[in-house]
């Protein structure tokens, strides 16, 4: 007789867990330890929902008459469109987005352009609510976007003005956006797509009569700034639309002004790389102003000269098919969906480094997530409250705490917000730090989060410590001093002990705390280099100081080691890639991560085995050249 196992849960033998961990079947049968493990971390699997593959189509015009009709496809399973729900307005020409479980639309025309920005939750079937306004009105604008952020670009104003501004909201909260950048064109009749780390734009018109444009740009979606040259479409053209796998991106019909005819041309592009687009097939009609969504396999094309809806398989050029019907057939409308490659949640692993903020040419407010035991690439995993960075950072196995630095306008703030481990999205406000503080330095047991030193308001060192207990929200409370006042200081921890080294005007001093107490530092010894804009990070039974800037040598890439629970001078550990301040260290038991800073900026990330000694690797990229943000793990040697 065969044995069933309920939902993949459990299995005859005994299988090592694995991630991802949320929306998953459990790997198999675990030890008691590895049960308290992932329960403490709120990783524990769950049988696998997931989730229905939902795209939406929404509003257009049709007769010259304009439609608020939201259109729901389930995009697994070929067949006609059903009524979803009202956008807020009949609305025309607006851009579309979305996350795994919220569709939003932008701007439009209602009759005149405008800068409404509206929402629904793919899960409830509804009209819209309203989520914000976008920083300028227009129509003809198109939308992208990962999990956790959506992008609007070009568009045309109510002058007959194009647009080359790309503006931004988190789509998981509500608000009104912000600018992001530009395009290399001002355009519209535009269309966009992405990956998870890309956004893409493609085609549009220009000037009175809506000239086709060839022009691909792309931005990285985490960043801020001005679009980059992508490469061109095959045929130049306005009123495409785009969607798109996680590596492949599809920009389909349109209307060539130079010919006067709607075209039916499939072009696609690998969204990591530039270059110009190739031919995929065709669309069953030639069709312009039309919406486009995608599950991670599957594209549909669907809008203007008929109410056929069009799917093809990302993944091998060809034709497209009839998939089914929309409800009507109106040019002018957006689509978007639940299940794109791009808006994914980024899965979480049993060892977490978060890196939160920083400064790129501007300050940041993303928050970006690698796993410690793999190398890779970062993804961007949510948002902090504000754009911030020169902050410090610490956590528990559940929560990642973020403090003070700069915000907008490079404002000194006293903000704490957190963020758990166990989901994506916007931070949260925890309390006040007593001081509004630059380059504080941060660390943490499993209970207590510490920091200390930086600069108050007027550029002034201080040397006070403060603490919170992470599990709780709330401000601040006085831990006691530093033996000096500094700022820049690598931090790292034990569950026990804290430990800040360096600091301003290349300090050489190692100190310590006792987390579970509160007093003042006491002497541990010296760094091998006198520095300050150094990382620490640690296991449970050593700790690393890497990098830092030291006044008559410039940037550096020394890497030094402490055993915490002893005293004494450091120990040479090895070198890093390349000479490098202003990063983020964090770890896991038997990892350091060092992420970005660099001579000036970077976006490297390297790594390091704790336990042995030697310099360190290179483990992938973070989505741009960063600088000052902070750093933490839900598995560093604190916890």
């Amino acid at each position: 007789m065969s044995r069933e196992w309920p939902g993949g849960l459990i299995r005859p033998t005994p299988v090592t867990p694995t991630g991802p961990y949320q929306d998953g079947t459990a790997p198999g049968v675990w030890t008691l330890d590895q049960m308290n493990y992932w329960l403490k971390q709120n990783l524990w699997p769950i049988a696998g929902s997931g989730g229905t593959p939902i795209g939406l189509f929404g509003g257009g015009v049709q007769s010259s008459v304009r439609t608020n009709v939201i259109q729901k496809v389930i995009i697994s399973t070929s067949g006609n469109a059903t009524d979803f729900g009202d956008l807020a307005v009949a609305t025309r020409e607006t851009g579309s987005c979305s996350s795994d479980v919220r569709a939003i639309w932008g701007g439009g025309n209602d009759g005149t352009t405008i800068n409404v920005i509206q929402y629904v939750s793919f899960s409830t079937l509804g009209n819209t609510a309203d989520f914000g306004d976008l920083t300028v009105a227009r129509s003809g604008l198109a939308a992208c976007s990962n999990y956790v952020r959506g992008c609007f670009g070009g568009g045309e104003n109510s002058g007959g003005t194009q647009q080359n501004v790309i503006d931004y909201v988190t789509i998981a909260s509500t608000g009104n956006a912000i600018d992001f950048g530009d395009l290399t064109v001002a355009r519209y009749y535009i269309a966009a797509l992405s990956s998870a780390t890309r956004g893409v734009w493609g085609g549009g018109g220009t000037g009175g009569g809506a000239t086709g444009q060839n022009t691909i740009d792309y931005v990285t979606i985490a960043s801020t700034g001005n679009a980059t040259d992508f490469g061109d479409l095959t045929n130049a053209r306005y009123g495409p639309a785009g969607c798109a796998s996680s590596t492949r991106g599809l920009f389909g019909g349109g209307y060539n002004t130079v010919s006067g005819v709607r075209v039916n041309i499939i072009d696609y592009i690998t969204i990591a790389t530039t270059g110009n687009a190739t031919d995929f097939g065709d669309l069953t009609a030639a069709r312009t102003r039309i919406g486009a969504c995608a599950s991670s396999t599957i594209g549909l094309f669907a809008g203007d000269v008929s109410n056929v809806i069009d799917y093809v398989t990302i993944a091998s050029a060809g034709n497209a098919t009839d998939f089914g019907d929309l409800l009507n057939a109106p040019q002018g409308i957006s689509a978007c969906s639940s299940a794109a490659a791009a808006v994914q949640a980024t899965p979480t692993s049993a060892a977490m480094a978060l890196y939160m903020g920083g400064d790129v040419s501007g300050l940041q407010g993303s928050i970006q997530y690698v796993n410690i035991a793999t190398t890779g690439n970062a993804y961007m995993w949510g948002q902090l409250l504000l754009p911030q960075g020169f902050t410090a950072g610490f956590s528990s196995s559940t929560r990642a705490v973020n403090v003070s630095g700069y915000t907008t306008g490079f404002a000194i703030t006293n903000t704490i917000d957190y963020t758990t481990f166990s989901s994506n999205g916007v931070a949260l406000d925890f309390g006040d730090s007593t001081n509004a503080l630059q380059n504080p330095t941060g660390f943490s047991n499993e209970t207590r989060g510490i920091y200390g030193g930086g600069q108050i308001n007027g550029g002034a060192q201080t040397n006070i410590i403060e603490y919170v207990t992470i599990a709780s929200t709330g401000n601040a409370t006085d831990f006691g001093d530093m033996s000096f006042a500094t700022s820049d200081r690598g931090g790292a921890a034990s569950s026990t002990r804290g430990l800040f080294g360096g600091g301003f005007n290349d300090s050489n001093v190692i100190e310590y705390v006792t987390i579970a107490s509160v007093g003042n530092t006491t002497d541990f010894g010296d760094l091998t280099v006198g520095r300050e804009a150094l990382s620490g990070c640690s296991n449970s039974t050593r700790a690393l100081f890497c990098g830092g800037e030291n006044n008559a040598s410039g940037s550096i890439n020394v890497i030094d080691y402490v055993t915490i629970a002893s005293v004494g001078n450091a120990t040479d550990f090895g070198d890093l890639l390349s000479v490098n301040q202003k990063s983020c260290s964090t770890a896991s038991s038997t990892r350091g991560i060092i992420m970005g800073g660099g001579n000036t900026t970077s976006n490297v990330i390297q790594y390091v085995t704790i336990a042995s000694t030697g310099n360190s690797t290179d483990f992938g990229d973070l989505a741009s050249d960063i600088s000052r943000g902070s750093a933490c793990s839900n598995a560093h040697g604190g916890l």
